[in-house]
């Protein structure tokens, strides 16, 4: 698992804004630090140099509010397995 980054707030709409360390691809699935699924990546917002990930919930088992201050991570790329030589 990759650190994603730190949530600072929650926007009008329920999502998470967290400053992120590194930039997935939207759709990606989001975890806490339990490894427990959170949400999804929706957007990507704010300057290229200090981007924002926007973390839509699943609110059916997690309080936005909750998770303000909290460290989230997500899967990161799948590593490429080296061919062998026959």
């Amino acid at each position: 698992m990759r650190v994603l980054g730190r949530v600072r707030l929650v926007s009008k709409h329920g999502n998470l804004v967290v400053e992120a360390r590194e930039v997935p691809e939207i759709g990606e699935k989001v975890y806490n630090d339990r490894m427990t699924l959170v949400g999804y990546v929706y957007d990507v917002i704010g300057p290229v140099r200090s981007p924002f990930i926007l973390v839509k919930v699943d609110t059916s088992r997690w309080r936005p509010e909750a998770l303000v201050g909290k460290l989230l991570y997500w899967q990161g790329p799948r590593r490429r397995e080296k061919r062998r030589r026959a």
